[in-house]
């Protein structure tokens, strides 16, 4: 299993803070939202995490390193433009190969993490499972690159993860959504 973490708003809109949407100091911790998402990764006991780069790649490199403080392997996905979720997952298809991956917001803390939805999907093991509450983390099999493959692009040129779920549910493949346990979640501004 595989962890994808997605980039966040490019912070570029005008209101402070101005640092990198990711990088913000979370107010109730004071540290990073993107630290609170790789932890919540690795409680999950997955150590195995890509993290797609835009416009912050160099903020988000500094402050994450390799991964080792957290207890994981981190690998960099540069991809050009803020394409949508699905185009992210597209940039990160031959690191991700055929295993089992979860996608994560890197501006959305979860509190309690993800580990309940995890075995969930384990058990299960659907083509798509969405976590409710909790915008951006979805579970996939390697079914998604070919759902990827088949769904156009929007007028706008971005990849919406809801045309993917759609059609991968009319190819007769089980998209579900998770009931395990609390899913409220904490978002740093954009």
């Amino acid at each position: 299993m595989k962890a994808l973490v997605l980039p966040g708003g490019s912070g570029s809109r005008p209101h402070p803070p101005p640092a990198t949407p990711a990088v913000r100091l979370h107010p109730a911790s004071g540290k990073p939202v993107l630290f609170h998402v790789i932890e919540g990764i690795a409680d999950a006991g997955i150590t195995d995490v890509g993290i797609v780069l835009g416009d912050t790649a160099e903020d988000v490199r500094a402050a994450v390193g390799d991964g080792a403080r957290f207890g994981v392997a981190v690998t960099y996905l540069p991809q050009r433009g803020p394409l949508g979720p699905a185009r992210a997952v597209r940039t990160a298809r031959d690191w991700l190969g055929e295993e089992d991956f979860v996608t994560h917001p890197g501006d959305v803390f979860a509190p309690g993490g993800i580990g309940g939805q995890l075995e969930e999907f384990r058990s299960r093991r659907p083509a798509a499972q969405v976590v409710p509450g909790r915008a951006g983390v979805y579970f996939f099999t390697d079914a998604v690159h070919e759902a990827l493959d088949a769904v156009r692009p929007t007028a706008h040129g971005e990849s919406e993860i809801e045309d993917v779920l759609r059609w991968l549910a009319g190819q007769g493949l089980e998209v579900v959504s998770s009931t395990a346990g609390d899913h409220r979640e904490a978002q740093t501004p954009s």
